[in-house]
């Protein structure tokens, strides 16, 4: 399907809005991209630091403390013996070390076999006071193995992270060592985060918080984000969830990041931008249609000048004075018509001089060589036979005057057939016997208008070059119509063409000018091409031994018309 040429002013208005609004929204809605990009890139370091920074603190004081439970574990005497004031001041002031090594106050309880305290705080926890928890919780771990370091969360009475292992000897329990970190001593880390920060055990039990908004009434951290990272949605809120485990995956670090607000202001800024480039580019394909329109102005009335010029219409003269570049082109398309006007005149007067001139040429052509042989006969007849010498002379007669008529001028099939029965004559006058002939021509283009001596030329060609060998010559004379065509063959059953010679005459058909000595066919194509131009002329076949067919190709017309 052919694609549509847009005008001049569309092409205006396109250009416009490709080479400068579409880039600019482009620039924009890239910049838009980067910048969010660099914020979510932001959002996911800043997330991460705070996760990381978490972990590595409270990982590194929970393995501290259970270092340096583990050295403690090795001494048996803590329970065996008494803990004299001396030992229990170093371990207090061990434990005073540790604080100030971890930043991180924790609590040591030594308990015997019953539970009992050996050494302990002032204020004991719960589930040391209340022996019937002796069989779950940190406790139980300790006995199930006594030989490691054994991590519970108790939230029995306030989140406590209970560190704890057992005092052997002989493979057999003596007591138990336990370490509490309150969730509380690390409140000041907390705040020192950008990100909401929830510190769990495997089961997803809550150790440290600082935001509720993640906890249930249970006090886990809400399942559904436990094993979730990445980019989250959370009761209709945007979040980015960042995981690590410590300590032997016992305890989860989970670090959350609102960008709930700057998720919603980005859309925002982003259908802003929308809504003012589609404002932007409405406003402007409306005031570049008015711009193009008023710019191309001139334009439009030169190209309407010419499509005037087109349509053949050469008094269209233009009158432009809106800028001196137009004004210039204007007086150069008025001189062009102008000088257009006169060379198709001039090339009208010099087309139709040569054509008649080249008309006269090929027919003078054909005049002598006709009348030479004629009067040759007549002068031969006269002595044999005077009554055929008479008709003979009658026949040519006819044939002058019609010869000399305007070289232009067309005649009616009906009156040329006519003069070609009177050639014909003159012919068979010649040939006696030996020549025969069968003119059918359809009534219907009886009146049609062709150029004269047309036919006598192809039937001079077939009698001269269609004996041969041949005593006798039959040649078939046909005209009728076929479409809007006026058709006439010439047919003989003469000695033929080889095809070598038919396709030397062929091809010089389709030259302006005759390289070959074969004036007749090449004079009546080219007089038919001449006169009428167009897909008219004559159109030859040929076969040696059987004979000639000769076409003519002529535009159906008449008086009327």
């Amino acid at each position: 399907m052919r694609r549509k040429i847009k005008s001049f002013s569309d092409n205006i208005r396109r250009m416009f809005i490709m080479y400068a609004i579409i880039p600019a929204f482009c620039i924009t809605l890239s910049c838009l991209l980067l910048i969010m990009g660099i914020w979510e890139h932001t959002v996911y370091v800043s997330n991460r630091s705070s996760n990381t920074k978490v972990a590595d603190i409270i990982e590194a004081t929970i393995n501290t403390y259970s270092n340096e439970l583990i050295n403690l574990s090795q001494e048996e005497t803590l329970i065996t013996k008494s803990i004299d004031s001396n030992r229990m001041v170093e371990i207090r002031r061990l434990m005073y070390q540790l604080y100030s090594t971890t930043g991180y106050r924790a609590n040591l309880y030594i308990l015997d076999n019953n539970l009992n305290s050996i050494l302990s705080n002032d204020e004991e926890p719960q589930f040391i006071i209340d022996k019937s928890t002796n069989n779950w919780g940190i406790l139980q771990k300790i006995k199930d193995n006594p030989d490691q370091v054994s991590y519970q969360l108790n939230n029995y009475d306030k989140n406590l992270l209970c560190i704890g292992t057992g005092i052997q000897k002989n493979s057999r329990l003596l007591g138990y060592l336990v370490l509490t970190l309150e969730a509380n001593v690390f409140d000041l880390l907390l705040t020192q985060v950008s990100s909401h920060t929830i510190v769990t055990d495997e089961n997803g039990w809550v150790y440290l918080i600082n935001s509720y908004d993640f906890q249930d009434f249970l006090g886990r951290f809400t399942r559904d984000n436990i094993y979730t990272n990445g980019f989250i949605e959370y009761q209709g809120k945007k979040y980015y969830l960042s995981q690590s485990t410590i300590c032997n995956k016992m305890f989860n670090i989970y670090s959350i990041t609102s960008y709930n607000l700057e998720f919603k202001m980005f859309n925002v800024m982003i259908v802003f931008i929308f809504f003012i480039f589609a404002a932007i580019i409405s406003i402007t394909y409306f005031i570049s249609g008015k711009v193009a329109k008023k710019s191309t102005k001139d334009i439009d009335i030169i190209a309407k000048a010419f499509e005037q010029v087109k349509k053949g219409n050469l008094d269209h003269y233009l009158e432009i004075d809106s800028s001196v570049e137009f004004k210039e082109i204007g007086e150069a398309f008025n001189l062009m018509l102008d000088g257009l006007k006169t060379n198709i005149q001039e090339n009208k007067e010099l087309s139709q001089l040569a054509a008649f001139a080249q008309v006269k040429q090929l027919e003078a052509q054909f005049n002598p060589h006709f009348l030479f042989n004629t009067l040759d006969n007549i002068r031969f007849m006269s002595k044999i036979d005077a009554e055929s010498s008479d008709k003979m002379i009658v026949a040519l007669s006819n044939l002058l005057r019609y010869s000399i008529k305007d070289a232009q001028e067309e005649i009616q099939v009906e009156e040329d057939i006519r003069y070609t029965e009177s050639y014909l004559t003159i012919l068979k006058i010649r040939y006696n016997r030996r020549l025969s002939y069968t003119i059918d021509v359809d009534e219907n283009v009886k009146q049609c208008l062709i150029p004269k001596l047309m036919l006598q030329s192809i039937i001079e060609n077939a009698v001269k070059y269609g004996y041969g060998d041949r005593d006798t010559l039959h040649i078939w004379i046909k005209g009728f119509k076929v479409d809007n065509d006026l058709i006439f063959i010439c047919k003989d059953n003469g000695s033929g063409i080889s095809e070598e010679v038919l396709k030397q005459i062929r091809d010089n058909l389709l030259l302006s000018y005759n390289n070959t000595n074969h004036h007749g066919i090449y004079n009546i194509h080219r007089r038919i091409r001449l006169m009428y131009h167009g897909d008219y002329g004559v159109y030859l076949e040929s076969k040696l031994g059987e004979g000639t067919t000769v076409t003519l190709k002529l535009p159906y017309s008449t008086i009327e018309e």
